[in-house]
């Protein structure tokens, strides 16, 4: 069985933020730079261009918009929320929801507290180039439509006696959320509904990435249900699956192909719908669209054996 699980870098071993601050040498690259002070450095320059850009640009309706078919028609879409746009942080961290309080004059990410986004902008101009407009159009604008679906789902969630009442959380469960939740923010982010609907058909390529984040879902399942393996190990797996390298989130980008089959044969409504009626739900969709087009990559077994009729 090919290896999901990775050994990763605890919160616990991590230097202290302002330790590695006083210490920063721009010309030390063998030091290890867990925040990436050094990136933050070489591209501020680019950083503090995209940040005045960023002052001047009303992105509130154009996002909502892109989000708003998928969002329960029984949940209000008025939700506000700050944005933070930061130079340091972890290294696949180009944006991320959080909860933080202020304690001390310092923000501290807690369980309970305001939820936020996070946008990395040092990250940002590093990976996307630097031309200004484009960055602001193509990548901060999707990258927050991404990131406002997970706070606005997540939101929901917590109100919607479906989900409090039939939340699975189980190494599984979390798995099949993953799915679903980040399916969904990468597929209605960063053009990919166009890209797919466009290019699925005739793109060889599209359908290795499939294939392959299928092959490693399957992986992952029988993983989290080996009782040989840590839960630290398991957290590994569930980590990896929406973390990384683009291709290597295998549970997004399985996740991104499903809503994609589902929308393309049932529409917006039926993931709009996925996210009232739960996980499971979204994955009896897809099983339903795949069990009529065996091209389609399979559900792994143990998932199907979950999904209730």
């Amino acid at each position: 069985m090919a290896g999901i699980v990775e050994n990763t870098l605890s919160q616990s071993k991590l230097p202290k933020f302002f330790n590695e601050l006083e210490n920063f040498s721009v010309n030390d690259s063998l030091k290890p730079d867990p925040y990436g002070l050094r990136l933050a450095w070489f591209q501020r320059d680019e950083s503090s261009l995209l940040l005045d850009k960023i002052k001047e640009y009303n992105f509130q309706g154009e996002i909502a918009e892109r989000i708003r078919p998928y969002i329960p028609t029984d949940y209000p879409l008025e939700i506000t929320s700050n944005v933070y746009f930061v130079l340091t942080g972890w290294e696949w961290g180009d944006a991320m929801v959080r909860k933080i309080t202020k304690t001390d004059d310092y923000y501290r990410v807690m369980e309970q507290g305001e939820p936020i986004i996070i946008v990395n902008l040092s990250i940002i101009t590093n990976l996307y180039g630097d031309d200004i407009d484009t960055l602001l159009n193509d990548n901060i604008s999707q990258t927050i439509t991404h990131e406002l679906f997970h706070l606005v789902f997540a939101n929901y969630q917590s109100v919607s006696s479906s989900w409090k009442n039939n939340s699975d959380t189980t190494k599984i469960g979390q798995l099949v959320e993953i799915v679903q939740n980040e399916g969904i923010a990468h597929y209605i982010s960063h053009n990919q509904k166009q890209n797919l609907i466009k290019n699925y058909n005739t793109s060889n390529e599209l359908k290795e990435h499939e294939v392959e984040a299928f092959k490693q879902l399957d992986i992952a399942v029988k993983q989290l249900l080996n009782p040989e393996l840590s839960n630290q190990e398991k957290d590994n797996i569930l980590m990896k699956s929406n973390s990384g390298r683009y291709w290597d989130k295998f549970g997004a980008i399985a996740g991104k192909f499903m809503v994609y089959h589902i929308e393309k044969e049932y529409g917006e409504q039926a993931i709009q719908k996925s996210l009232s009626k739960g996980a499971y739900y979204f994955l009896e969709l897809y099983n339903k669209v795949q069990s009529e087009n065996s091209e389609l990559p399979i559900l792994p077994e143990e998932l199907k054996e979950r999904i209730k009729y």
